[in-house]
Parts: C-alpha cells; sequence; structure tokens
C-alpha cells in the first residue's frame, strides 16, 4: 500500500502517542505511525514559528514555520486564545492528521505551487486555510529491511522512525529519497509565547 493515513482524533486528545523528541526537534513522531499501513493515528507535535493570522472568536491562528504557514484550531484547552497577538513569537503543542506517500516526479513542484497560493490567496480566511492540506518533502535518511524501519527527516531537520508492517510498503523508498507529507487540520492544545 502507497499511503499512510494518519487522523487526528480531536476527542482522543487524553490517548495521543507521548511525543518523541530529537535533540531540537520540531516535530514528534508517534510509535505506532507505520508507513504502508492505514491505521487511525493521533499524533502530537511541536512547531516554534511567528502568529500571522489570528481569530479569538472563531478559535483559529496561523503561524510561519519551517513547514510554511499552518492554520492551527486552537482546542478549548488554550486559555490564553485571547491575548495572542500577530507577530508574536510561539511554541505550539499540536494534534494533526497527516497522509504519507511516495514521492512521484512533479511534488516538488506541486508542493511549491502550493506554498505560494497559500501565501497569494488574500481572499482566503483562515477557516478556508484550515480546511486545505500543507504539503511537504520528508527526506528518506535510512532504510531497515530486515526491522522494517524507514527513517525520515522533516523541514525543520526533525528526525523519526516509522515502522512498516508491510515489506512491499518499501518498494521504491531508498535512503537519498523523499516521501511527500500532506498535513490536515492542525489543533493546537497549548500555544507558549517564545522569547526573541
Amino acid at each position: 500500500m502507497s499511503s499512510l493515513r494518519l487522523l487526528a482524533l480531536c476527542a482522543a486528545l487524553a490517548c495521543v502517542v507521548p511525543a518523541v523528541h530529537a535533540a531540537g526537534a520540531g516535530q514528534a513522531f508517534g510509535n505506532s505511525t507505520a508507513l504502508g499501513d492505514e491505521r487511525n493515528v493521533a499524533m502530537r507535535l511541536q512547531a516554534t514559528g511567528t502568529v500571522t493570522a489570528v481569530d479569538p472568536e472563531a478559535r483559529l491562528m496561523a503561524v510561519t514555520n519551517p513547514r510554511g504557514i499552518v492554520t492551527f484550531r486552537l482546542d478549548p484547552k488554550v486559555g490564553n486564545a485571547g491575548a495572542i497577538q500577530v507577530g508574536d513569537r510561539v511554541q505550539v503543542d499540536y494534534v494533526a492528521a497527516f497522509v504519507l506517500s511516495r514521492k512521484r516526479r512533479g511534488d516538488e513542484k506541486r508542493v511549491a505551487a502550493e506554498q505560494e497560493a497559500r501565501v497569494a490567496d488574500r481572499s482566503a480566511t483562515l477557516a478556508d486555510h484550515y480546511l486545505r492540506p500543507i504539503l511537504f518533502l520528508l527526506d528518506v535518511l535510512s532504510v531497515d529491511k530486515d526491522n522494517l524501519v524507514v527513517k525520515l527527516r522533516g523541514p525543520a531537520g526533525e528526525v523519526g522512525d516509522y515502522p512498516v508492517h508491510d515489506r512491499s510498503a518499501l518498494a521504491g523508498i531508498r535512503p537519498g529519497g523523499q516521501v511527500l507529507a500532506a498535513m490536515n487540520q492542525a489543533v493546537a492544545v497549548g500555544v507558549t509565547p517564545v522569547a526573541r
């Protein structure tokens, strides 16, 4: 199977896989994440960036970070939503949905076009942006065929291991290659100011 569906289940935040942080990582990969296996998994991640837009009434916030501009829905647990201002530098703890698939020809252009469209579309609301997936590429660092594990590096330099449950999922996955990721509906469960 060429794709992995990772669905963030906001109602299951209490069951979120604990974060596993690499040194200096901006994202954590849950141990139950698996390339080539369709399963529902909530992933808890972390990102640091600058707030570019905020709508406290709709509980939406856009943050620029190494993945581009990410729009977050603010969970009711985020008690400081009214204090968040454009220009603030923040650390966001969040849960997100992902779909990972093998990179195909033209995906670099697709990622660049999606990022440009997100910035250029001035008529889109925060709600519109929240519903659009954010595309980025993950670098394949190693493929352990004996233990069925793929090591991936994200755009902020974060590194994580993805277990593979079906050997056929490793077809075409090689060190030096890439995997396409689509991040959907990120829900912030914590927003902390970061000193500049």
